[in-house]
């Protein structure tokens, strides 16, 4: 009888089942299996000869290869979306994870999930492995899509830490990373958060991340670039065969002279100087595994585990943006430059050379405000200031204070900052807590370079952090003391301080209190504008000047930041940001104090104004020798619904420690009158009626 050998049957199936899987190599994959949407520039089969560089990038992507970190730092529609596409397909195919792709906006996400579902339907492989699209059905939606079962796709924005918690994949793509927020709802950096989603896959984990990049010193993507080998594609000259780097150092073009148009663009070799025509692509572009010489070339050793590269538009197939066609968009970025448009020139390094783009404008720089400082005595009022405010920034283990003097025309000097080392979080009450050193320092007169001694008229104190509660509790007990609790403003092109409080219910001791503390918004954005508007002023009318005594790293803090425009649903927004890690507190401070002085109405006040309080707090020496002069009678003044209190200077000669309570009225009092809720400011007398706006 011919019967059938179980056993060998049994023994074959065995060996078969213990034979590992065949290696997954991306760039094989996608050559042998990707079809392209018939929409596109280039429908059909995948090949890499419209794209020579993006092969090994595919290679590296290879869950076999043992890189753990892929950065892609390139030009604007050259190979990042369809790479990642084509990785994850064959994910899917034959590496069934789940994958986290995250986009920066709403809109990405569909678009990017159009273009997937659009792949699925293309790749027969792929279409049976993964859920068909059906009305009620949550296998395959916009946002997950599952694939044989027990994995899923998940396509998220990364603008919301949620987003970036509820999942757990070994295989992790972010697109556009230099438009994300650089710390996502206060809980940290998206890479960070991203990356410890695959915390359970240490072993046998990848991320995938591109985006062209922003503004230099801002560019998440140059960071992670810089963390990698930074290899730069090399063609081979046509002419003697040097290997080279096309970039925009060795790019030329010219114009018509009859018609001034342009005509004509071209590579210079930088080995043997010859001219590089746009038809020499065709022997230049392919890769050695195409038959060609050009090649991906390391500058770096990176940290071991990230592979980084960088291309830009001049490396686009036949067919696509030609060099002539970047020449001209180049030309005009530089007529615009010309004008001191900088948005033209940074679209393109930006979008066409895979660039950060640095705003080479003239700005003031901390060495340029360190080399001008004055050498006028810290915490001494100069002679043309006689109004002082502080600003108070609350940090997790420590305070930052910063003191100013005001004069004229809203002149105003640095005068002192303070760094107090304590937690936030202790009871104002303690006198040893950082609270009750604030206070010291708010109730302690200066100096007025006339011999005088003037107390501070106000303090506004930021309400943001981590401690807001506390800030609340502790201006709400001093706003009879002219403490203002501050907020900077969501939106943009705000009033440097709104003109009304908000209320804010405020929690002590497990109780409410209804109404509770008042919270100013500040507009943050315009008064950076306000404050870098002037730094070039040494003296006169909104100069701020600065002593030597304050450190460098003030210095540094104060110019940190840079304005950037992004764009929210097609419409521009301009913005203050500042590089990643720094240190923009003395900017803040500034702002605060800015704030209170506008909060106090100094703005507003005139020639006159500033005259009556310097005769107030300064009296000039009397002559008695001087012949009597009659003396009019003084008018009452007009009454007003909140009265401003005018403290009395003391002279310094009495000053021998910090004083218990604060002066706060133009009579001796002994206690401050608890139902005030204005800022004390040291204004003069009114003489005939009340000219001064009360501006507050």
């Amino acid at each position: 009888m011919n019967l059938a050998d179980g056993y060998e049957l049994v023994i074959r199936a065995a060996m078969e089942a213990a034979r590992p899987d065949p290696e997954l190599l991306v760039d094989v994959w996608a050559e042998e299996f990707m079809i392209l949407p018939k929409s596109g520039p280039q429908p059909g089969p995948f090949r890499f000869d419209r794209s020579y560089p993006a092969r090994r990038v595919h290679q590296v992507l290879s869950p076999g290869h043992p890189c753990k970190r892929v950065v892609a730092k390139v030009a604007s529609q050259m190979f990042k979306t369809q790479t990642a596409l084509n990785w994850i397909g064959a994910l899917i195919h034959r590496k069934p994870r789940n994958i986290l792709a995250l986009e920066p906006t709403d809109t990405l996400v569909k678009r990017f999930s159009a273009r997937v579902s659009t792949m699925i339907r293309n790749v027969s492989e792929l279409r049976e492995r993964v859920a068909a699209a059906k009305s009620r059905d949550s296998r395959n939606t916009v946002q997950a899509k599952d694939f044989l079962g027990d994995a899923t796709l998940y396509i998220n924005t990364a603008g919301s830490a949620a987003n970036l918690a509820e999942v757990s994949a070994p295989y992790i793509y972010v697109d556009e990373i230099d438009r994300l927020e650089l710390n996502v709802d206060d809980e940290g950096d998206p890479v960070e958060l991203a990356e410890a989603r695959a915390t359970q896959y240490a072993n046998d984990c990848k991320f995938f991340y591109t985006s062209s990049p922003s503004t230099e010193g801002f560019s998440k993507i140059d960071d992670l670039f810089a963390m990698g080998t930074q290899e730069e594609y090399h063609v081979p000259c046509p002419h003697c065969g040097h290997l080279h780097m096309l970039e925009l150092a060795n790019f030329r073009y010219k114009r018509d002279p009859e018609t001034g148009y342009m005509d004509r663009a071209w590579f210079v070799c930088p080995g043997c100087g010859s001219e590089i025509d746009e038809h020499h692509k065709t022997t230049m572009l392919p890769d050695v595994g195409m038959g060609g010489l050009a090649r991906w070339v390391a500058t770096s050793t990176g940290d071991g585990e990230t592979i980084s590269f960088t291309l830009s538009a001049f490396y686009m197939p036949i067919g696509a943006i030609t060099w002539l066609s970047l020449a001209r968009q180049y030309a005009r970025a530089k007529d615009r430059l010309a004008r001191g448009d900088h948005e033209g020139m940074q679209v393109f390094y930006n979008t066409r050379l895979g660039l950060s783009y640095k705003n080479t404008e003239s700005n003031t720089t901390a060495k340029q405000l360190q080399d001008r400082a004055e050498d006028y005595p810290p915490r001494v009022i100069p002679n043309e200031a006689l109004v002082v405010t502080m600003a108070t920034d609350t940090q997790d283990t420590r305070l930052e204070v910063q003191i100013e003097a005001w004069g004229p025309g809203m002149q105003h000097w640095v005068l002192d900052y303070i760094v107090l080392p304590g937690l936030p979080s202790d009871s104002p009450e303690d006198p040893n807590s950082v609270w009750a050193r604030l206070d010291e320092i708010r109730r302690t007169p200066l100096l007025h370079a006339s011999g005088r001694a003037i107390p501070i008229s106000a303090d506004g104190i930021d309400a943001g952090g981590h401690h807001t509660q506390d800030v609340y509790n502790y201006g709400a007990a001093r706003a009879h003391l002219g403490c203002t609790v501050l907020g900077g403003s969501p939106r943009p092109n705000r009033p440097i301080i709104s003109s009304a409080p908000s209320k804010v219910d405020i929690d002590w001791g497990g109780t409410k209190r209804p109404g509770g503390v008042e919270r100013w918004q500040v507009g943050t954005d315009v008064a950076k504008d306000h404050l870098f508007n002037r730094f070039h002023l040494t003296e006169g009318a909104g100069a701020m000047r600065f002593h030597k005594h304050l450190p460098a790293e003030w210095f540094a803090g104060l110019v940190v930041e840079q304005p950037r425009t992004r764009y929210v649903k097609g419409r521009a927004v301009r913005e203050w940001v500042k590089p990643n890690g720094a240190r923009n507190e003395p900017l803040d401070l500034s702002v605060y104090n800015l704030a209170t002085a506008y909060r106090l109405g100094l703005h507003k006040w005139s020639a006159l104004d500033w005259q009556r309080l310097r005769d107030r707090l300064i009296p000039p020496t009397p002559d008695l020798f001087a012949p009597a002069i009659p003396v009019a009678p003084v008018v009452p003044p007009l009454p007003v619904a909140e009265p401003l209190a005018l403290p009395e200077p003391a002279p310094v000669a009495v000053q021998t420690s910090v004083p218990q309570q604060p002066v706060s009225s133009a009579v001796p009092v002994t206690a401050p009158t608890p139902e005030r809720t204005t800022p004390a400011i040291h204004q003069p007398a009114p003489v005939g009626r009340r000219i001064l706006s009360r501006g507050i």
